[in-house]
């Protein structure tokens, strides 16, 4: 068998993803910053910013479907041998299914991943350089 990969390596897409998302949209920063002390309208437009960019890598990236096609807060039937993975119940959970509830949120399953093979001459770990401005 081949040697294992360095830990690094062997999360070598989710750490690029990582990377991508701070390069287009700050997300990194974003979520590294105690937004408590901003004004609301300050974390309201950097949200915006970074917003915009993660949606580009997501959507440049990642085919996304909803797990269930019905609205939120559509009425919904969860049958019996239900993919847990897929559903989960919240709410006054008793008895067995079928179970009959209100749709809060509709999940997310991927239907294709597009993600740019990670170069091994490439510091996975590196999400994001420091960048040094010259005078």
């Amino acid at each position: 068998p081949p040697p294992p990969l360095a830990p690094e390596r062997e999360h070598a897409s989710a750490l690029s993803l990582l990377a991508m998302l701070q390069r287009e949209g700050r997300f990194l920063d974003f979520v590294q910053e105690n937004v408590a002390a901003f004004p609301d309208a300050d974390v309201g437009a950097a949200a915006r910013i970074v917003h915009e960019g993660c949606r580009k890598v997501v959507h440049q990236y990642l085919t996304l479907q909803p797990v269930l096609p019905q609205a939120e807060g559509d009425k919904v039937t969860v049958p019996a041998g239900f993919d847990a993975q897929r559903i989960r119940l919240t709410g006054n959970v008793a008895g067995q299914p079928p179970y009959g509830g209100t749709l809060r949120h509709h999940g997310w399953v991927t239907t294709e991943v597009k993600f740019p093979s990670v170069s091994p001459a490439m510091e996975p770990r590196v999400l994001a350089p420091a960048e040094v401005e010259l005078a």
